[in-house]
Formats: structure tokens, C-alpha cells, sequence
């Protein structure tokens, strides 16, 4: 067969779409020029069907002296819940620990569910808080059964501060990366007030999972559901996007994403599920090499990711897609109107970052500067409701001088915005609407509040 015509049949295999496009398709000729540019990936309307890999999780729960009541029944009907999900080909294991750790129930098929809650149920409170041990004895029961048949998971859970065996963050959080580049992916779940969310939030970047938390034990379900929604619906994973620009040409990836393979110019993408776009913004600052041409190429993008069809494991390689831009005049390049997409995932990137400087102002006890971080994300946001209702639920804290409460709540909001899956659905409607929201599968939902349960209407 012709190289056109392999060609051809690879292009039917495709499962993903890659796309790029900028603020503005064009650049001012004979100048420097800074532009961002927007790349998406998201299911091909021609994919083959990609089956959804077994699950082999661990569930590690804290079950220190503080979780002891509500917490801690709230925690086991949110297991309880993961094992009501679950099918017999998945495994699970249980994890607890407070001062030492303890696997409960070790990692089997889910065959007998009555009899995993039985063991749930049973956990009671303890003593003081050995996350890490907890966390890496999970990890254990996850490695023994780990392959690249199964989505392989760690979900910790933690109300409060690792203040026994290893406390480092940076420990921690290394050993987290170590463990997502052998395939074991942690995500965290904080509850109430007093847990370290700088420790929580690093486990789950560099372990490239997600994370959750929850303001109260009522509130707890709700990333547990989040998380399980998008397991089961997860059709390509391990993306890995990789960017190149000629020498004229500087740019650098706006979200927080993981450097994948110790390459600057290569990072993780969150792994994509049913309805949900992965998206990168990148900005360029392009120093037009005045030549005759009409048109520039600045930036190229490739992206590898895994698969599972026919029961088989595959590797894809999408790319490369080239962002092409002509060069324009002055005049006609500012006639040319922004690129509404790009233009809103900018602002919302803006203000993750401005939630974070928020931050830090207010564990500095800041709050006047708070305060005016608040209205410069107010002025960046203009007509998106949604993110103006978020910066409306961090400025009731900063009125009340909650510091915990506002640190949490702006950490957690930022690192959702700069990792999340948006819908594929969500640039049809410019407006935010809660009951469109709640219609949305969990991990699409762009909810208001990051520690609350999203309402029941």
C-alpha cells in the first residue's frame, strides 16, 4: 500500500483532536510582538471507542483524634460510596492510620461489597497523624497489582496537620513523583480547617492527580463522587504535550502543569474523560525576523497519550500542529478582534494567579492588600459570572478575616482553573448557570466554591 494511503488509515484511528489557535491570527510585521495561544485536545468526532481500564485503588484514610465523629462516618460512607461503584474488576484496598499505619483490607477484587463495608464501618479514631506512612502504605497495595491495564490510584484523605514520621513537604511530594512515573497516580482530599493544603495540593501536582477538599464533613462526597466520575470515564491517559518555537521565537506554558521526562518544553496534561477538553495557554513573545514572507510559524505542539481498544494498551502520537500567523500591519492587525475562547482561559488563568498572591497576603495578615487583589480580579473577570461568583465567595472570608478559610478556599480554587477539564459544551453560553452545572458530569462542573458541596436543586 502507498504511504498516502497509510496515511489515510491512521488518520481513522485518531482518538484525539489537537488544535492550537492565538489571541489573534496575525502578528504586527517588524515588531515584537507578546500573544498567547490556546491548545486543546479533546475526543476525535471519528475515535474508535476507548474501553475504560479496571481500577486498582487504594483508599487511605486519616483516622487521627480529630477525625474521630462526624469526620471520620462521613469519610467511610464516602469509601463506601467508592465501593458501591465499583465492579469485580476492579480492586481495592483500605488503608488507615493515625500515629502508625494499617492496611485493613488488602488489595482484592471487589466481589464481595458487604463485606469491604463491613471493614470499613468498623475503622475508629486514634492517635496523632503519620500521613506519609499512611500514604506510602497505600501506595504498597497499589504497586502489587499495578499494570498498564489499570488506572493505578492512591486517594488520601486528611483533616489535619502530618505531624508524626516524615512531615516534609518536599519529601512527600518527590516521593508522590516518583510513584506517578511508575504509573501510581496520587490524589488528596482535605477536610475542615487545620490540614496542610500546601502539602495536600504539591502530593497531588507532582503525583499527578487531583485535589479535593471539603469545608465540612458534609461536604466531603462531593470530591469523592468527582473523583470516581471521572475514573470510570477516563478514555485516554498519560498525555504528554510537547512544545517547540524557532529561536525567534521565546515562550513559556501558563498553566501549572508537571515537566514530563525532565524535558522544560514537555508537560503532563490531566488525563481526558467523556465531554472534557484538555486545555494549555502559552505566551509568546515574538520578535518578528523581518522577512518577506506573508505569513510566520511560531509555536508547534505534539502530544503522546495511551488508549486502551480490543482490550490492548496502545500508544498514539497526535502532531505536529503549527500555529501559523500572518503579518500584518499595524493598522490591520488591530482591526482583527480577540479570540473570545482564548481571551476568557487567560482571565481565568490571571486570576488563579492573583488568588494565589491573595494568599499569601493573607497568611502575611495583609488583608487591605487582599482586599484590592479581590477588586483587580473583579476589573480582569468583566462579564464571566462564574468567575466573578468565585471571587465573591474569597472576598465573604477576607470581610470576616478568615484566614484558614480564605487560604484554603484560593489555593484550591487556583489549582482547579490551572488543571481542570473544561466542558466541551462550556463556550456555547457565556452565562453561568447552576442547574446546567449540575447537569454537567463532576469533573466538568465549574463550581463556585471549591470546599463546598455543590447544591441540590
Amino acid at each position: 500500500m502507498n504511504r498516502r494511503g497509510l496515511f489515510k488509515i491512521e488518520r481513522r484511528k485518531q482518538m484525539i483532536d489537537l488544535k492550537i489557535k492565538a489571541q489573534r491570527p496575525a502578528i504586527i510585521k517588524g515588531y515584537e510582538n507578546e500573544i498567547y495561544a490556546l491548545v486543546k485536545a479533546s475526543a476525535s468526532d471519528n475515535a474508535q471507542h476507548s474501553e475504560s481500564l479496571p481500577l486498582n485503588l487504594s483508599i487511605v484514610i486519616d483516622r487521627s483524634g480529630s477525625m474521630a465523629g462526624v469526620p471520620l462516618e462521613e469519610a467511610k460512607k464516602s469509601a463506601a460510596y467508592i465501593v458501591s461503584k465499583m465492579r469485580d474488576i476492579d480492586r481495592l484496598a483500605i488503608v488507615t492510620y493515625d500515629h502508625n499505619a494499617r492496611v485493613i483490607l488488602p488489595s482484592q477484587r471487589v466481589f464481595n461489597k458487604a463485606a469491604i463495608n463491613e471493614v470499613i464501618f468498623s475503622i475508629t479514631g486514634g492517635g496523632s497523624t503519620d500521613l506519609h506512612q499512611g500514604w506510602l502504605a497505600g501506595a504498597e497495595e497499589v504497586a502489587r497489582n499495578k499494570s498498564s491495564n489499570s488506572l493505578n490510584r492512591v486517594l488520601l484523605l486528611s483533616d489535619g496537620n502530618a505531624n508524626s514520621g516524615e512531615t516534609s513537604a518536599e519529601v512527600i511530594s518527590s516521593q508522590c513523583g516518583q510513584l506517578a512515573d511508575e504509573g501510581i497516580i496520587t490524589s488528596t482530599y482535605g477536610l475542615g480547617h487545620h490540614f496542610n493544603e500546601q502539602l495536600m495540593i504539591s502530593m497531588a501536582r507532582t503525583g499527578l492527580g487531583q485535589s479535593y477538599y471539603g469545608e465540612t464533613a458534609d461536604d466531603l462526597l462531593d470530591p469523592f463522587q468527582e473523583e470516581f466520575d471521572l475514573l470510570i470515564n477516563t478514555f485516554a491517559w498519560n498525555l504528554k504535550l510537547k512544545a517547540e518555537a524557532p529561536n525567534f521565537v521565546d515562550f513559556e506554558l501558563l498553566n501549572k502543569f508537571k515537566v514530563a521526562e525532565n524535558d522544560p518544553a514537555c508537560w503532563h496534561l490531566p488525563d481526558l474523560a467523556e465531554g472534557g477538553e484538555a486545555w494549555a495557554l502559552f505566551k509568546l513573545k515574538v520578535n518578528d525576523p523581518n522577512e518577506n514572507s506573508k505569513t510566520i510559524e511560531v509555536l508547534r505542539c505534539n502530544l503522546s497519550y495511551e488508549t486502551k481498544v480490543n482490550d490492548e494498551v496502545k500508544i498514539h502520537n497526535e502532531g505536529p500542529i503549527k500555529l501559523v500567523l500572518d503579518r500584518l500591519s499595524p493598522s490591520a492587525f488591530n482591526a482583527i478582534a480577540e479570540d473570545e475562547e482564548v481571551k476568557r482561559r487567560l482571565d481565568e488563568l490571571t486570576i488563579a494567579n492573583l488568588q494565589e498572591r491573595a494568599r499569601e497576603a493573607s497568611l502575611r495578615g495583609d488583608w487591605v492588600r487582599v482586599e484590592q487583589i479581590i477588586v483587580e480580579g473583579r476589573r480582569v473577570a468583566g462579564t464571566n459570572e462564574w468567575l466573578q461568583n468565585n471571587l465573591s465567595e474569597l472576598a465573604v472570608f477576607a470581610k470576616r478575616r478568615q484566614r484558614d478559610q480564605f487560604s484554603k478556599e484560593a489555593i484550591y480554587s487556583a489549582d482547579k482553573m490551572n488543571r481542570r477539564l473544561s466542558s466541551s459544551t462550556e463556550m456555547h453560553s457565556m452565562d453561568y448557570d447552576m442547574s446546567a452545572e449540575i447537569d454537567k458530569k463532576a469533573y466538568l462542573r465549574r463550581k463556585v466554591s471549591r470546599g463546598k458541596r455543590m447544591p441540590r436543586l
